[in-house]
Order: structure tokens, then C-alpha cells, then sequence
């Protein structure tokens, strides 16, 4: 069956999204710095990260929904530094759109751009991802048919909501798709369960789990995946 559809995870997929990550909640803590001083009475980045998690125990809906969680997470902090609620919204945007914008400046693994150019004339392209990237932002948009992510479908991966969006959109079998992602759950298993034809994209030579079925093929290098569709 010939492959008509590919989609890509994009986190640890096309970038390294730990340093990434590391250097937005850097940012981020800066900023609530410089909109409200007295933070330093009530928050160390350590304190904050332990407030995110209670916000997330307390709203469960927003677990998967990281851009609506991380506001609900910054209008807290701002509310316990005694700002007014109205002030504490204003000031939880501010904070988050300069978290997104140094959230969007990724380094794109070596291969990606030119892997990505080299496809569109052959397949559909769709992005699948549980982060909260824009690919816009990044300079990626131009190059995927939509982009699927757990802030616009019910249910993020490993749960098969993204796989069946990207299908119904490119009006494709699974059959005649392939994924290629980094996590072995949320990515492999998730998509072969679906029927997809998967490759393992282990870009960060991670080890894989012995409890979950192999890829159909993996790759260490985003070069190796031309060839591979050419066989």
C-alpha cells in the first residue's frame, strides 16, 4: 500500500524540547519578576512549579490543555502576590505570552527543515503533538496541512483522538499512513494499535521499553528517512 500521509510528533521529534522548556521557564520566572516585585515574599521557582501541579490535581480538565493550564497557573501566582483579579489575568497573559514566544524558539534537529521541504511533493504532512508549540511561530506552518494537538482535539496521545482527526482530514486510511514520533507509548504504540505504519525517530538514542512492540523502523538520524520511504 503506498503511503499517502505522514505525521510527525514534533517535540524530541524534530527538536530538543527539554532545553527549550528550561530556558522559557526561565523567561517566564523573569517576567513575573518584573511585572510583580513582591514575588520573591511568596515564590521561589521551586515553590512555583510545586503551585502548577496543585493547579493541575485541582482542575483535572486541564491536565492535557497546557496553554490554559499555564494561564490558570499565572493568574494564581499573581492573585497570591496580592494583585487584583482583573490585574492578576492581565499580568498571567503578559507572563504567558512571553513564555509561548521563548517556547517557540527551537533548534531544529540537523535534517529536519530540508526532510520536511523534500516530502511535500510526495505526501500529506500533519503535525500530532501534545505540546503547545505554533508551529507558526517556529517557521515550520508553511510545511504541515494542519496541525493536531491537545489543545484543539479531545484527548491528547496516547488516546487515538489526533491519529482520527489527521486521517478524516487527509481522507486516508490508516493503512496508508505512517507516524514518526519519539515515544514509544504516546507515538508508536498509539498509532500501530490504529494500523499506522510507525518509524521510531530516536534522534536522542534513548532505550526502548522491553513491555511495548517495536517500530517498524528506527532511525537515529533525520536524513535516514528519504531512503527508508524510497525502499
Amino acid at each position: 500500500m503506498t503511503i499517502k500521509l505522514i505525521t510527525f510528533d514534533l517535540d524530541n521529534t524534530l527538536w530538543h524540547t527539554d532545553p527549550v522548556i528550561i530556558r522559557a521557564e526561565q523567561v517566564q520566572w523573569q517576567w513575573i519578576e518584573k511585572l510583580s516585585p513582591t514575588v520573591h515574599d511568596y515564590f521561589t521557582p521551586d515553590l512555583l512549579q510545586k503551585l502548577k501541579l496543585q493547579i493541575a490535581q485541582q482542575n483535572p480538565e486541564l491536565r492535557h490543555k497546557l496553554s490554559k493550564l499555564r494561564l490558570a497557573f499565572l493568574k494564581q501566582v499573581f492573585i497570591t502576590c496580592g494583585e487584583p483579579f482583573e490585574q492578576a489575568e492581565l499580568f498571567a497573559q503578559r507572563a504567558f505570552d512571553e513564555f509561548l514566544l521563548a517556547r517557540n524558539q527551537v533548534e531544529l534537529f540537523p535534517g529536519a527543515l530540508p526532510l520536511l521541504e523534500a516530502l511535500q511533493q510526495d505526501y500529506q504532512v500533519i503535525a500530532l503533538s501534545n505540546g503547545n508549540s505554533d508551529l507558526s511561530r517556529v517557521g515550520l506552518g508553511h510545511l504541515f496541512k494542519a496541525h493536531f494537538h491537545a489543545e484543539n482535539v479531545a484527548q491528547p496521545k496516547p488516546h487515538h483522538d489526533m491519529f482520527l482527526a489527521a486521517l478524516e482530514h487527509a481522507r486516508v486510511d490508516a493503512n496508508e499512513s505512517l507516524h514518526i514520533g519519539d515515544h514509544p507509548q504516546q507515538d508508536i504504540e498509539a498509532a500501530k494499535q490504529l494500523g499506522f505504519k510507525t518509524v521510531w525517530a530516536n534522534i536522542l538514542q534513548q532505550e526502548w521499553p522491553e513491555t511495548v512492540a517495536s517500530a517498524d523502523h528506527e532511525i537515529n538520524h533525520l536524513d535516514q528517512l528519504i531512503p527508508l520511504l524510497n525502499q
